[in-house]
């Protein structure tokens, strides 16, 4: 019998024939032979490598072997037909087709690959026979086949045919199927709809038993999130594994080897990270991302292993929604429009689906029409950025400065060149390194006096070893009577509390909302606007949905202040570090962060009890 273990590069075909050769290695029944296809091809024709291969199980299979005479005679033979095999590689290398020299091995007679084949069905016939004979069945496993160049791998594939009906024998091959398809198509041209039964056909009859790799059932979320935490690169529950998966899903996918490569990649960063701290005279203790950042990076090292074109697009214009028609034409020349008649099809299409309704989109769709590894997973592309826009944009960062920060530490990792510089390290991207100590403590008396006056939640949160203006974390499970609505809960130092309930989680996040709003009189009853302004900001079909409280300071609102953070304009550290200005926000936060945690809680158990909903969480974004 042959099984055929599918699945692409990557894919943890090699780890699951391991896991069944460790599995079967626990009862004597079953003699076990793993066999290397791609060292066997290595400086040889796929003849060669056939009879390297046929040489290798007979060896393992003469181990079993007590009666010397026999052994020397069978591996006598075996020397005679590595002769031949050997006389195929010289004349192929002089010019005459191996081919023509491959029919006469394969003819029946006594230095042909049939005649070494016989001594191996005689072989294993002769093990199953005997009376002290452990093993039941002899598995062979062929694996790394698809690191042979397509062409030859089918060959191999072809001439293994002639061993693979071996009575007793279970053959395993770990295979990709696109290698096979790309190296039949010297003989049937590219695959279509009209000859793939003719690639699959091929295949069918060297696979008896096919078995595909469950990639699209594993856990990725968890299991990728329990990887970046055993690096130290993030904590238990602090980056949603909703976020990670849905990343991870419209980049890399399920592919172990490139799950291994990421957090490789995250592990070189860190590295990198700590020595330019230590080098600048930090403490790599004291200066950390924070988790926004982290996620930022997790994703850009995703996006620069799956798709490195489009990475380097972002290094090139880090803001990605300023990307328009001129951007995409600087990249294709117009190319795309090559066959205008079919592009305007296809592009006509597009731009009425979501996912490219916006100009960047178009452009997107633009550069990636002319590139044919892309073209298919151009849609992907374009919700992870989207995914990206979501969480980057929300509080009016500059989404391109923000971008441009976390690819400077990535870029270590990229194999693409660029002749961008990149940007001298610094303690933190929203102030300068001068005031980035005081703040530093600032945040951290902040917190301490959050904690102080008896809040629940945001006593939760942890004072950072950086500098951001704000913190948001996932709601603890014991806050709200309901514990699947875990929505996030966000602060601002300088004066705002929020809770954000975002998704697409159809009506009742936004019946909440309206709910929350009817209510302002009674929330300014408790917290009026001698303290700040409560607004609201939802909208059908809109994934951001947000309850903010906001500190007002001489009738103006610390928005204001916040946005000139974020513009990071000259001297913007002046209005952080202002001693008042820091009393002033300490002060109202002990007045308000309790009172507005209640209410919150309050509002959402009373709007379940009042409605006969349910709030849970939704999938992939803040809340």
């Amino acid at each position: 019998m042959t099984i055929g273990v599918q699945g692409e590069w990557g894919s943890g075909k090699t780890s699951l024939l391991n896991s069944i050769k460790g599995e079967l290695a626990e009862g004597p029944a079953y003699r076990q032979i793993w066999i290397n296809s791609w060292e066997k091809s290595l400086l040889s024709t796929p003849e060669e490598a056939l009879i390297k291969i046929i040489n290798e199980i007979i060896e393992e299979l003469l181990e079993t072997d007590k009666d010397k005479n026999r052994k020397d005679k069978i591996m006598s033979a075996a020397n005679t037909i590595f002769k031949g095999a050997l006389r195929v590689g010289a004349v192929a290398a002089l010019g005459k087709k191996a081919g023509d020299v491959t029919e006469e091995l394969l003819e029946t007679k006594e230095d042909g690959i049939n005649a070494l084949r016989g001594h191996l069905y005689s072989l294993v016939d002769e093990i199953r026979e005997r009376k002290t004979n452990p093993y039941e069945k002899i598995i062979i496993y062929v694996d790394e086949l698809d690191r042979i160049e397509p062409k030859d791998a089918v060959q191999i594939l072809e001439l293994l045919k002639n061993i693979f009906s071996v009575p007793g024998c279970i053959f395993i091959l770990a295979i990709d199927y696109q290698v096979v398809v790309k190296g039949l198509e010297h003989k049937f041209g590219k695959q279509t709809p009209e000859n793939e039964w003719e690639f699959r056909a091929f295949f069918d009859k060297i696979i008896q038993l096919p078995f595909m790799m469950p990639m699209g059932q594993y856990d990725i979320g968890n299991y990728v999130t329990s990887l970046l935490v055993d690096i130290g690169f993030i904590e238990k529950d602090s980056i949603d594994t909703e976020d990670i998966r849905e990343i991870v899903l419209y980049t890399i996918g399920g592919n172990p080897r490139s799950i291994t490569r990421l957090v490789n990649s995250v592990s070189l960063i860190e590295i990198f990270t700590d020595a330019k701290v230590t080098f600048a005279g930090g403490d790599k203790n004291t200066i950390k991302e924070t988790d926004e950042e982290k996620f930022l990076m997790f994703s850009l090292l995703c996006l620069q292993i799956a798709y490195p074109a489009i990475y380097s697009l972002l290094v090139e214009q880090p803001n990605f929604i300023k990307w328009n028609s001129d951007f995409a034409f600087s990249h294709t020349n117009k190319a795309e429009e090559k066959e205008k008649e079919l592009f305007d099809k296809e592009y006509g299409n597009a731009i009425k689906t979501e996912d490219f309704d916006e100009e960047w989109e178009q452009a997107l769709f633009r550069i990636c029409y002319i590139r044919p590894r892309l073209k298919p997973k151009v849609a992907d592309i374009s919700r992870f950025l989207t995914f990206i826009k979501e969480q980057y944009t929300s509080k009016d960062t500059d989404l391109g400065n923000t971008i441009q920060d976390v690819l400077d530490r990535t870029s270590v990792t990229s194999v693409t060149s660029t002749d961008t510089t990149q940007k001298e390290f610094t303690k933190s991207k929203w102030i300068a390194d001068e005031d980035i100590d005081d703040l530093i403590a600032y945040r951290k008396e902040f917190i301490e006096a959050v904690a102080s006056v008896g809040s629940k939640a945001y006593s939760t949160m942890k004072s950072g070893k950086s500098y951001s203006p704000y913190a948001r974390f996932r709601s603890p499970a014991n806050i709200f009577q309901n514990n699947e609505f875990l929505p996030r809960w966000e602060i601002e130092f300088n004066g705002k509390l929020i809770l954000r309930v975002d998704g697409e989680t159809g009506q009742d996040h936004l019946d909440f909302m309206k709910y929350v709003e009817s209510k302002k009189d009674y929330l300014q009853t408790k917290l009026p606007s001698s303290l700040g302004e409560w607004r609201f900001q939802y909208k059908e079909g809109v994934i951001k949905r947000v309850i903010r409280f906001v500190r007002v300071k001489d009738n103006v609102d610390m928005d204001k202040y916040v946005k000139e953070w974020k513009l990071k304009i000259p001297n913007s550290g002046n209005i952080l570090a202002d001693k008042d200005n820091q009393k002033e926000s300490i002060d109202w936060i002990k007045k308000v962060v309790v009172l507005y945690e209640n209410l919150m809680v309050e509002l959402a158990d009373g709007f379940e009890k009042e409605t006969g909903k349910k709030l849970k969480s939704p999938r992939g974004y803040g809340g």
